[in-house]
């Protein structure tokens, strides 16, 4: 899977869990070509998927900064990892939700496999009761070593599709950003977050994603 055009945004700049959410969904909302954005936290969180109970959450991370995803899936420890979202928008033909998983996983395998790290793709989604992500595999997340490095959530509607992914407990080879976008377009073009979107970022998390009642729901 190929971009024609895409926008590689290296946020260095760690944030707070309810910001990088509300830019991811800016972002969303607002991109005409597809986005990969890298990001930071600027301090140990935990992110958790739209259908999680806070519940279950804040009974074993009361200490972290702690904020609901608007993708699925599991609960995710961040602060050590390398974080990114995937913004398609538009009504272009995308892959099915799990054909496009597989192929996003696919890049970032081929980046490690490059860097003489070869990873191991889950074919099977892996049994146990836990909810955190990194807990178990599904089909077509990364490990290394048994160990499970890769994992993604998505959300898709009518405006487009978007993934957030997190890499984790392996030495990240330089450049990965760079070698990952190049994975997915040829030529990306490097950009920053622009001063519109961290403006509407901050609207979204007085809305959402800093507020309790979206937080803090069964």
């Amino acid at each position: 899977m190929k971009f024609e055009k895409l926008r590689l945004i290296q946020d260095q700049i760690p944030r707070i869990a309810a910001e990088n959410m509300a830019i991811d969904e800016a972002l969303f909302l607002t991109a005409e070509s597809p986005v990969i954005r890298f990001y930071r936290w600027v301090r140990p969180s935990v992110s958790f998927g739209y259908f999680t109970a806070w519940s279950e959450v804040y009974e074993q991370f009361a200490q972290r900064d702690l904020v609901r995803r608007w993708t699925g899936g599991g609960i995710v420890e961040h602060g050590r990892d390398l974080t990114y979202s995937l913004v398609c928008p538009g009504r272009r033909e995308f892959p099915v939700t799990t054909e496009f998983y597989r192929l996003v996983h696919a890049a970032v395998a081929r980046v490690f496999e490059g860097a003489g790290c070869p990873v191991e793709v889950s074919q099977v989604n892996e049994a146990g009761a836990s909810k955190a992500c990194f807990d178990k595999a599904v089909q077509y997340d990364l490990k290394f070593e048994d160990a499970k490095i890769a994992g993604a959530a998505i959300r898709r509607n009518r405006k487009g599709l978007l993934l957030q992914g997190s890499i984790q407990r392996v030495e990240i080879p330089p450049p990965f950003e760079l070698m990952f976008a190049r994975e997915l377009c040829d030529q990306p073009d490097s950009d920053v977050l622009s001063n519109a979107i961290l403006e509407y970022a901050n609207c979204i998390i007085k809305e959402k994603y800093g507020a309790a009642e979206w937080n803090r729901r069964s």
